[in-house]
């Protein structure tokens, strides 16, 4: 199963986080996870393997230019 993350999700996000990421702490990691969840343009999702939680993915949306990026316009209609 997949689910998007809530708020109270932060702390096993932050584990998880600390596991893809050893060179942090979980807690460190939590607090990351915390400030992302309260962005408008991002969200994080948990994956669950029946009732433990196993990974997660976590998405943003980015307006500022990133170097080697080619910027296009696509018209629709």
């Amino acid at each position: 199963m997949i689910r998007k993350a809530e708020k109270s999700d932060a702390p096993v996000l932050g584990q998880l986080a600390s596991q893809l990421w050893p060179h942090h702490t979980a807690s460190e990691m939590e607090a990351e996870m915390t400030e992302l969840l309260k962005l408008r343009d991002a969200a994080a999702f948990l994956a669950y393997d029946a009732e433990m939680e196993v990974g997660f993915a976590q998405c943003s949306l980015r307006r500022d230019y990133v170097e080697g990026e080619e910027i296009e316009t696509i018209y629709l209609g």
